[in-house]
C-alpha cells in the first residue's frame, strides 16, 4: 500500500495583494506543514506582516483569480466563517492593547470566545493552563496598561495558546521580551511543535529565527527570492540580495549547526 502524501496545514498559493495602486505582495507560495516552524525574512517594507494577515484572515483576498488562495486544514480559509478561522489560526502582532481596562487574566480569556463556551470554570482552567506555559499567571490580577511590553507579549502568546489555534502566526511578536523570557518563549514554541503545532515565525532578529525554524521564505520588495531548508538557503549570497548595505560574518551557531550571523 502506497504511503498517503502528507498535506499542509496552512498553503498560500499565488498570492497577490494590493494597497491602492502599489502592489505589496506578488505571486507568493509556500506550505506550512504539522510540527514545522517557519520563518519569513525580509527587510523593512517587504510584505512580510501583509503576508500574514492574509494567512491569518485579518486582510480579505479579493474574490479574483488573480489574487491567490490560502488553505487552511483544506479549507480555503475565506470560505470559512470567522470562528472557524479563529479555531485554526491565531495571529499575533508586537503589541497587544485595549481601548477599556481588562486584566491580563480576561485577556487571556477573550480568546476562548470563538469555541462559544459557557462553562467558566472550564474556560479559567484553558486560561491558567495557557498563561503558565507562558510564565506569566502571576499576572493575571494586572491590568493591561500596567505591564510592560514584554509582559503583554506573554499575555499575547497566552491568549493564542487559550484560543486553541494549531497555527500560530507571530508578527515580532517575542521582540520586547527579555533574554529570559525569549529563552523559555523559545523552548515553548519548540515544544509546541512537538505537539503538532505549526508556526511562522516574523523577526527582525535574524540569529532568534535561524534558532527556532526549519525553513525559511526569503522577501524582498513583495518577491520571493528564495524559499526552503535553513541550511539550503540561508547563504551569505541571498543575505546580500535582501540587505546589501550590512556587513557581517556568516558563521554556524555550535548548538544546533544551523547559520549564525555576527555583526
Amino acid at each position: 500500500m502506497e504511503d498517503q502524501e502528507i498535506k499542509p496545514i496552512l498553503g498560500a498559493y499565488s498570492l497577490n495583494y494590493f494597497f491602492g495602486e502599489k502592489q505589496v505582495l506578488k505571486d507568493i507560495s509556500f506550505e506550512l506543514f504539522k510540527g514545522e516552524i517557519i520563518t519569513i525574512i525580509g527587510p523593512n517594507a517587504s510584505g512580510k506582516s501583509t503576508l500574514l494577515k492574509i494567512l491569518s484572515g485579518i486582510l480579505p483576498l479579493k474574490e479574483i483569480e488573480s489574487a491567490g488562495q490560502v488553505f487552511c486544514q483544506n479549507r480555503l480559509l475565506f470560505k470559512m466563517t470567522p470562528d472557524e478561522r479563529a479555531r485554526s489560526v491565531v495571529y499575533l502582532s508586537s503589541e497587544l492593547q485595549a481601548e477599556f481596562p481588562l486584566t491580563a487574566l480576561e485577556t487571556v480569556l477573550m480568546g476562548r470566545i470563538c469555541h462559544h463556551l459557557h462553562n467558566y470554570v472550564e474556560k479559567q482552567d484553558i486560561a491558567r493552563w495557557a498563561m503558565e506555559q507562558c510564565v506569566c499567571w502571576g499576572l493575571r490580577g494586572r491590568f493591561l496598561h500596567t505591564l510592560s511590553g514584554g509582559e503583554r507579549q506573554l499575555v499575547n502568546l497566552s491568549r493564542a495558546l487559550a484560543q486553541g489555534s494549531r497555527v500560530i502566526l507571530l508578527d515580532e511578536a517575542l521582540s520586547k521580551m527579555d533574554l529570559h523570557h525569549q529563552t523559555m518563549m523559545g523552548m515553548l514554541l519548540k515544544k509546541l511543535v512537538q505537539k503538532n503545532y505549526s508556526i511562522v515565525l516574523v523577526s527582525h532578529d535574524l540569529n532568534q529565527c535561524l534558532s527556532l525554524a526549519d525553513s525559511c521564505v526569503l522577501l524582498l520588495r513583495g518577491e520571493k527570492i528564495a524559499h526552503g531548508q535553513i541550511a539550503d538557503i540561508f547563504k551569505e549570497s541571498n543575505l546580500k540580495k535582501l540587505y546589501p548595505g550590512a556587513s557581517f560574518v556568516l558563521g554556524q551557531n555550535p548548538t544546533n549547526l544551523h547559520p549564525h550571523i555576527f555583526l
